[in-house]
């Protein structure tokens, strides 16, 4: 049996869509970039240092933030659903340019990596695009995150994720096979944006700090350790500079 069930509902026109669900709430001369974080630390570090302005209730899943030209987009949850549902949400609003920062599992060690490509082991990323092995985030977008990261001497690698919306069941075996490979993260997130994106036309790349490491003998979490919030505020702190240096 294919996924999704349904063959080919990927072509199909859907019965509503998020401006549908919307229409009251969207902004007008709302910013074109925006960046997207799930960590309260990281959340919490953005306010310190940049200030920015809460807007009042604009979307479910998410709070929204203003800074300069930026829209920072705090997840409320996690995994994929949760993610493409207020992604599509935000994209009614004009946004062109999306920097997703977040924590991942790692495959290979801790650091930063910036994703080149995902593995589509999600459910959401069919239901937009047909099924392939990986999805793509903007390739032009990438590179210059990476050039700032460059600029800013932050160090980093480049390299696949493994994007899984069951966290609890990352198997020994598949942990190996995609080590095999050359995977470097594991998240829940990405592939999905990465298909959502290429369907509505905006664009979005991705990096990660990685939290725990995923290795077929053991796991290693480390999620509240000092080395792991210093990569992620370097990493948004180039985000958005990136971010607000378009138009």
């Amino acid at each position: 049996m294919s996924y999704p069930n349904f063959v080919n509902k990927h072509l199909e026109k859907a019965l509503f869509g998020p401006k549908d669900f919307s229409a009251k709430n969207i902004l007008k001369n709302f910013p074109e970039n925006a960046l997207i974080v799930y960590s309260r630390h990281l959340l919490d570090y953005i306010k310190r240092k940049y200030r920015p302005k809460k807007l009042k209730k604009v979307i479910v899943g998410a709070d929204v933030y203003l800074h300069k030209n930026i829209a920072i987009i705090k997840m409320k949850g996690i995994g994929a659903p949760h993610a493409v549902t207020a992604f599509e949400e935000i994209i009614c609003f004009g946004v062109k340019n999306f920097l997703n920062i977040g924590i991942a599992g790692g495959l290979d060690d801790f650091g930063i990596y910036v994703c080149d490509k995902a593995i589509r082991d999600e459910g959401a990323s069919s239901h937009y695009l047909a099924h392939e092995k990986y999805a793509y985030p903007d390739k032009k977008l990438t590179e210059e995150l990476e050039k700032v990261l460059q600029k800013n001497k932050v160090e980093y690698k480049k390299g696949t994720t493994w994007t899984i919306d069951a966290p609890y069941r990352e198997t020994v075996v598949e942990v190996k096979h995609y080590q095999s490979e050359g995977v470097k993260t594991v998240e829940m997130e990405a592939s999905a944006l990465f298909a959502v994106a290429k369907l509505r036309g905006v664009r979005v790349a991705s990096a990660f700090s990685v939290s725990d490491l995923v290795l077929p003998g053991k796991w290693e979490p480390h999620f509240d350790r000092r080395h792991i919030k210093i990569r992620l505020n370097k990493l948004v702190d180039s985000a958005i500079e990136l971010l607000r240096g378009m138009k």
